[in-house]
């Protein structure tokens, strides 16, 4: 009863901090819609993370990039493709689109400048997804540390 309640506990607990972040970028990815675009550099560009592509194994599961761009005089790096973790074959159209050491437009946030992405807005075809994997976490989470409250497992 105890490990049922206290594993349900820190799930809710995981599940919460889940569905707090996601709400704080999905807010983040629809005001980025309205932020300014200005010119920068990507200064790296790197994919990893092995994935059968075409029959051969490819770094092509995650991306990293980092650019460098100027704001009312001021100089900022940045490291944000989206406010959504970009996945294959999301990743793999980017870094085709895109280059090292090319140039790019990076929309800032022109109340705190430091804050940047490459691509403003929500993920197009699921909006809220990370919000309902939040919610269900937490939800889950309620459900495991109630039925071992109630003695139904643990």
């Amino acid at each position: 009863m105890i490990i049922a309640l206290l594993a349900g506990f820190l799930f809710a607990i995981f599940g919460i901090y889940l569905l707090g972040r996601a709400l704080s970028d999905y807010k983040k990815a629809v005001a980025s819609l309205e932020w300014p675009g200005v010119e920068g550099r990507l200064t790296d560009l790197r994919l990893w993370g092995k994935r059968n592509v075409d029959g051969e194994m490819q770094d092509a599961e995650k991306l990293i990039v980092a650019y460098e761009y100027e704001f009312k005089g001021s100089q900022y790096k940045g490291s944000s493709v989206a406010f959504y973790t970009l996945v294959y074959p999301e990743t793999v159209e980017f870094a085709r689109s895109h280059s090292a050491n090319g140039d790019v437009t990076i929309y800032c946030n022109p109340k705190a400048p430091v804050e940047s992405v490459l691509v403003p807005g929500t993920r197009k075809d699921k909006p809220y997804s990370d919000c309902l994997l939040g919610a269900f976490g937490m939800i889950v989470g309620v459900v495991i540390a109630a039925l071992g409250f109630l003695g139904v497992i643990g």
